[in-house]
């Protein structure tokens, strides 16, 4: 069964790009600049003060149809799709020192209609995949800020705590594979660095973050995860709230996953979103954004589903 799950593994992964590349508390609006959604800034919190944010993301799949799926079949490829794979994140972060900012996400994934080629000639559904995914920490440490504060360079480290659910079971019973299990039995860690420059009312931010993944459950290497995001932001409005204008490019590099050291064919490649968005601060810490992400390039190895677009939005609240 898990050799049949691995061609979908991408889209799955997806989710763990997410994990290790926003997991940052957004600091936009409650740092007195505008900032990005997705790209991880430079800027840091304050010592003392703290954020928390409830978080929706929604990836909308080019899901294959079950005459699709039965043409797979009679071809002998096992191939595997779904709708939809929906993220609830709940994150915190807090500023140890003025240039040392901890964060913590925990992911609530769900992952709809999964359904699978079976040669010679059928078509399995398996159900939805549903539970808590694995705990994102990330260390960000300020390395240089200019004397007037306009320009900012941050490291990030850490990684993936495999805390989330790895028993999940299909419509069958059957136990799922790897991919599409919500955590993953993996340690995880992960290195990057990001930079922000202002403007005014305008900010540039980019930022590289690499993830190295291990071996976890079911003998499974999912692949290690390149994430590269460069965000302008514009700040329209300043009084009574904040309204910032975001424009981002996403990047997510997949490498082949491989199970018992096997490599899959049907795994692995390279997506950019372009990423418009817009974030509204209120008074005493209150912001809310949204982003929606549709794709510029798509390059995946082998048969799998392309993504039709990616929709993010929540709240968060800093003091």
């Amino acid at each position: 069964m898990i050799r049949r799950m691995l061609s979908f593994a991408f889209v799955i992964l997806f989710l763990s790009c997410t994990e290790s590349g926003a997991s940052h508390t957004s600091l936009g609006g409650g740092s007195g600049h505008t900032g990005p959604i997705t790209t991880v800034s430079a800027a840091t919190s304050e010592a003392g003060r703290w954020g928390i944010e409830l978080e929706t993301e929604f990836i909308s799949y080019d899901s294959f149809s079950d005459e699709k799926l039965a043409e797979f079949a009679g071809q002998g490829r096992d191939v595997h799709t779904a709708d939809h794979l929906q993220t609830y994140s709940l994150s915190l972060s807090y500023g140890i020192t003025d240039s040392l900012t901890a964060y913590l996400r925990l992911p609530y994934v769900f992952r709809d209609n999964i359904s699978s080629s079976e040669p010679p000639d059928e078509v399995d559904h398996h159900g939805d995949s549903r539970g808590f995914g694995d705990l994102v920490i990330h260390l960000h440490q300020r390395l240089f800020k200019s004397e007037r504060g306009d320009f900012q360079v941050a490291l990030t480290a850490g990684g993936v705590i495999p805390t989330g659910k790895t028993s999940e079971r299909d419509a069958q019973g059957n136990t799922f594979a790897a991919e599409f299990q919500p955590g993953s039995a993996a340690w995880n860690p992960s290195l990057g660095i990001s930079v922000t420059k202002h403007f005014d009312r305008l900010s540039f931010d980019g930022n590289v973050l690499y993830t190295l993944v291990t071996k976890g459950t079911q003998d499974t290497d999912l692949g290690d995860i390149f994430n590269y995001n460069l965000a302008l932001s514009y700040r329209a409005l300043l009084r009574p709230l904040a309204l910032d204008l975001i424009g981002e490019l996403n990047g997510i590099w997949l490498s082949k996953e491989k199970t018992d050291g096997e490599k899959d064919p049907n795994s692995g490649g390279n997506i950019i979103l372009f990423s418009p968005g817009i974030r509204i601060s209120l008074a005493k810490g209150f912001m809310f954004y949204a982003s929606y992400g549709v794709p510029v390039v798509q390059n995946w190895n082998g048969i799998q589903n392309d993504i039709n677009y990616r929709l993010v939005f929540g709240i968060n609240f800093i003091r």
